[in-house]
């Protein structure tokens, strides 16, 4: 009933969401030094259902990753409108345990994240997979934030400073931010900060990567990367930077605040994508974000 294959990536007669868009796909790629791929489900001549994949190869065996600069590699459906939500409910189910299969059987080893509407899981846990929840927070871009009192506090505090919000692109100033950020948390990034300048120049360079800065003066003091493409109606927040110093005049509190308030014209939602570490889960929970769950594919 369903075909599935795999392609290369390239465009399609409609539009496709940011994490299937091929301009992307080939970036991260790029980076992450593996070959993406398009997985198609037909019906016949029609497309009902996308997913990205990201290959590696080793010693001749082929493993599914998840890339760090891809948050999601979600299963998308494109069907006709008017029909039944309990027929799309038992179709879906069929295309993910049809994918499944066809998973298990190319790859040796599989890790991938499910994007947060993905929360039928059966046809993949049925086939052998381990599904582990985790978090992300979103937000209706339609809807003010309502943060609790201790985060009103420090907004009250940030507005009292000479800050300002504005998009810009600046790499070069977002990866000192970042390998300052690094350095301070004793962390270690995983992937190349050159590379990582790259990527972000050649997604900017295709619309796909909006930065937003909020600065004192003419200095960046905290830094935002967002995903999201021309047809997208959701934007991804994945990455932050704030200068330490500045935290305690509530700057991470203030730009959240008036990043929300300024893409109401541009996207209908916003996906902080992560809610997992809890010092940032819980900052983010007191701003008075949505908690959603999805999915980690192990197999």
């Amino acid at each position: 009933m369903y075909e599935i294959s795999l392609r290369t990536p390239q465009h399609e007669s409609f539009p496709l969401p940011l994490w299937l868009h091929p301009e992307f796909l080939e970036a991260v790629a790029a980076l992450q030094h593996c070959q993406a791929w398009q997985l198609l489900c037909h019906k016949g001549d029609q497309c009902v259902a996308m997913m990205p994949l990201y290959e590696k190869l080793n010693l001749g065996l082929r493993r599914l990753i998840c890339p760090q600069s891809a948050y999601y590699q979600g299963l998308w459906f494109f069907w006709e409108d008017g029909r039944a939500r309990n027929r799309n409910l038992l179709d879906e189910l069929k295309v993910s345990a049809d994918i499944a299969q066809f998973l298990k059987a190319r790859y040796k080893r599989l890790h991938f994240n499910l994007a947060p509407h993905n929360l039928d899981t059966r046809g993949f846990t049925w086939a052998g997979f381990r599904a582990k929840p985790l978090y992300t927070f979103t937000h209706s871009l339609r809807q003010p934030l309502e943060p609790l009192i201790d985060e009103r506090r420090k907004l009250r505090s940030a507005m009292k400073q000479d800050y300002r919000l504005e998009e810009g692109f600046r790499p070069e100033e977002f990866i000192d931010l970042l390998k300052e950020q690094h350095q301070r948390k004793e962390q270690r990034f995983g992937l190349p900060y050159q590379g990582w300048e790259q990527w972000m120049r050649r997604l900017h360079g295709q619309d796909l990567l909006a930065q937003f800065n909020l600065l004192r003066g003419q200095r960046i003091i905290s830094s935002n990367l967002l995903l999201g493409g021309t047809h997208d109606r959701v934007a991804y927040s994945i990455m932050i930077c704030t200068l330490p110093e500045e935290m305690k005049n509530g700057a991470s509190t203030r730009h959240y605040y008036e990043l929300v308030s300024s893409l109401a014209q541009r996207w209908d939602k916003i996906d902080f994508c992560g809610g997992n570490i809890s010092e940032v889960a819980r900052f983010k929970a007191a701003l008075g974000l949505t908690l959603r769950p999805f999915f980690q594919l192990k197999g």
